[in-house]
């Protein structure tokens, strides 16, 4: 897995570059990247490194439902990981069994 955090490769022509080869771009809510959900394939990754800062910070009700609900309006989804790695604190663990709760 590369983690491309460079604002650069958020264009459309990479996107469709990657899913010509059957690549999931993955979705980062990183401070220094663009917040934007990308779902280029079948499948959905989605990667929160807390914002606006990195680690700590937890992610809110609302944004978790918003994500939440972006997520199912994709009908052509077959799976989605969406991984928490704001955990310096507790806000990781709180936010995905929330997450999972939705």
């Amino acid at each position: 897995m590369y983690l491309l955090v460079n604002s650069g490769w958020w264009r459309e022509k990479v996107y469709e570059a990657l899913a010509k080869n059957n690549i999931t771009f993955c979705s980062v809510n990183h401070p220094k990247l663009p917040v934007t959900l990308i779902m280029n394939t079948a499948i959905a990754y989605v990667r929160l490194h807390g914002n606006p800062e990195m680690f700590y910070s937890e992610y809110s009700l609302a944004n978790l439902k918003e994500l939440h609900k972006d997520l199912l309006k994709n009908k052509s989804l077959h799976e989605v990981f969406v991984y928490f790695n704001n955990t310096a604190s507790t806000a990781g663990v709180m936010n995905a069994q929330t997450f999972m709760q939705l």
